[in-house]
């Protein structure tokens, strides 16, 4: 896309709104977000507008800036049409002085404006937001991140078909919407987006973690679970001098290379032509020295037991493997890396904020071209990160840790003043958000949801496995160290 910067001047800014003047009058259109204007000011839209060669040339009924705050606004209100959203935009204002646009204008508007002033948007805002002083962002001062991948399904068009495409499994029909293939970089004790990319859905997740790289850095703990398990993904993530800890599969060859004294053990994980090198050399009794040259990485292994038992009684146990550019056992204990571990979950509450909470259940988004998707998606991780942002700033002042604060209460509170045009700030949202009634118990309760198809690829598939729709637990959990078998 082009950034070429447009020659028109800015229009002017009053606070929580804009105003144009067409034919001799005042006509106001909005130019606020509700309390979420302090993160997403007038000032940064019209930044990205110029950057990515928006601006208007001309006075027009809808002006770049205010047609993305239309667009966020979209996301707040899911449910509605485009005539509702700007109504719940305009509320606050008499609708004698306001602009009054169709639907047809106000879709003209968002093809006008494309997706890339969206991208900068969500770029400005991404990266970590905790600090040394928010609980539950570190330990042993390694920032703790994760990534993994979700599907996002989009409008049921030709063009968004041709694109994304249908999900489809041999056994099944396919799926009824497209699917967007999102892989995000999330922070887990605040859940914000570090960064994100989208594509069709047919992408593996690893090509697109690949383009997550450049926002790893040192100081970093990435935790991921088997889908990455690989040699070139454990390779170019600890290049970045970042640290991770990833769970691999069952089957992958660990040999012992040292025993450690806490139980684990150094091992060497390589490529596909090493790997057989190695593996001859096993089975030959490893006589004679290791063979030269491997190309490999070298890693710590934890194996652990998990044991999680019911209140009935009953029990189930699995084991786990994990692969940690960690290598001291004294500075970092394997018990507590087993334990960290389980921070993973982090980034599915994180897409289930973004997916169920913000977007909607069971709702698909709206744009029915390729170019609508990629705007609308862009807008979604934009007002995702922006009440991520200043949940955790809310969490930070008060000392307490961001899982204690519910997006849902925020989101409530974000409509409410977006409709009311109260731009007052933050101090609203952070009241709100830190009663007494709306904080999260300290320690949550140990809950277990078994891995099933909650909602089926098709409508017409009513074959579901006994129980496993809206079946969940209360477990005690428990974690066992196993020891390596010696070389």
């Amino acid at each position: 896309m082009s950034r070429s910067r447009s020659e028109g001047a800015p229009l002017s800014v009053q606070c929580a709104t804009a105003g144009v003047v067409r034919d001799r009058s005042w006509v106001w259109l909005p130019g606020h977000l509700g309390v979420l204007t302090r993160w997403v000011p007038p000032s940064l839209v019209d930044e990205v507008v110029r950057a990515a060669g928006r601006g208007e040339r001309r006075v027009r009924l809808l002006p770049a800036r205010v047609v993305v705050y239309f667009v966020l606004a979209m996301v707040l209100f899911p449910e509605c049409g485009y005539r509702r959203v700007w109504a719940s935009l305009t509320a606050r204002w008499p609708g004698s002085a306001l602009a009054d646009p169709s639907a047809a204008a106000l879709r003209q508007a968002r093809r006008r404006l494309g997706a890339e002033p969206l991208a900068l948007l969500f770029d400005r805002l991404r990266g970590t937001v905790g600090t040394p002083a928010t609980p539950g962002v570190f330990w042993r001062s390694l920032r703790l991140v994760a990534w993994d991948g979700t599907c996002v399904e989009v409008a049921d068009s030709e063009a968004n078909v041709a694109r994304f495409r249908r999900h489809a499994a041999r056994t099944t029909r396919p799926a009824g919407y497209p699917q967007v293939r999102l892989t995000a970089l999330v922070e887990c004790g605040t859940r914000a987006l570090v960064d994100a990319v989208s594509g069709p859905q047919q992408y593996t997740e690893w090509p697109q973690a690949r383009a997550l790289l450049p926002s790893l850095q040192p100081g970093m703990l990435l935790l991921a679970d088997r889908g990455y398990d690989g040699f070139e993904a454990l390779r170019d993530a600890a290049a970045t001098g970042a640290d991770v800890l990833w769970r691999v599969q069952a089957g992958r060859l660990l040999p012992v290379i040292r025993p450690l004294p806490d139980g684990t053990h150094l091992t060497l994980v390589t490529d596909r032509r090493s790997g057989d090198r190695l593996t001859r050399w096993m089975r030959h009794g490893r006589r004679g020295p290791m063979p030269a040259h491997l190309t490999a990485l070298t890693l710590r292994v934890i194996s652990y037991r998990i044991t999680r038992t019911a209140a009935d009684g009953t029990f189930r146990t699995s084991t786990v493997r994990l692969v940690t550019t960690l290598l001291d056992p004294h500075e970092h204990p394997a018990a507590e890396l087993a334990v960290l571990y389980q921070q993973r979950w982090e980034i599915e509450t994180a897409y289930y904020g973004l997916k169920v909470t913000l977007r909607g259940a069971d709702r698909v988004l709206r744009s029915r071209t390729v170019a609508g998707v990629e705007q609308e998606l862009l807008a979604l991780l934009t007002v995702y990160q922006a009440a991520r942002i200043a949940m955790t700033q809310a969490a930070t002042t008060a000392g307490i840790d961001p899982d204690r604060l519910s997006l849902t209460t925020a989101l409530h509170t974000i409509r409410l003043t977006l409709i009311t045009a109260n731009t007052t700030g933050p101090t609203l949202l952070a009241e709100v958000l830190l009663k007494a009634r709306n904080l999260a118990p300290t320690r949550r309760r140990s809950r277990t949801s078994p891995r099933c198809v909650k909602r089926t690829l098709s409508p017409y598939a009513y074959n579901k496995t006994k129980g496993s729709v809206g079946h969940k637990t209360t477990v005690t959990t428990t974690i066992t160290l196993t020891s390596a078998d010696r070389p």
